[in-house]
């Protein structure tokens, strides 16, 4: 119960954001990630150097720990194993739940469309419609 009330939350968040890098910042952050604003010249060098928009592991001291840059916005997110393979759950189910919409959009307008010409059953024109 408490898993599809946080999914039904994150889906609400998601609907309202809209932009991709956002609902990745999001689905990470909803997975556990915590949000670091770096505070110095060179820790604002050093996220500029990073990849961007990327999740990416960095292993120090024999732990693996996941990075997430984002410079224009200013905020690097850090998360660990079990924070990651949360997000990798999340973010299955925003592209599963994308290609619902997706599908229903194609199908809304494939009905639309057909409506047009008299739907399905016809009547159709042209050559060879009979």
């Amino acid at each position: 119960m408490k898993t599809l009330l946080r999914l039904s939350l994150l889906s609400v968040i998601l609907f309202a954001t809209g932009c991709a890098s956002q609902s990745k910042v999001t689905l990470l952050t909803a997975a556990g990630f915590r949000t670091v604003v770096p505070n110095t010249p060179a820790q604002i060098a050093q996220l500029k150097s990073m990849p961007q928009y990327k999740v990416i592991p960095v292993v120090k001291k024999g732990k693996t720990a996941f990075l997430y840059a984002d410079a224009a916005s200013n905020v690097l997110l850090i998360g660990n194993q079990k924070q990651y393979t949360q997000f990798q759950q999340y973010n299955l189910q925003y592209k599963i739940q994308q290609d619902k919409e997706a599908t229903a959009a194609l199908n809304a307008d494939a009905n639309a469309e057909w409506s047009a010409w008299g739907g399905l059953d016809g009547p159709f024109w042209g050559p060879c419609f009979y």
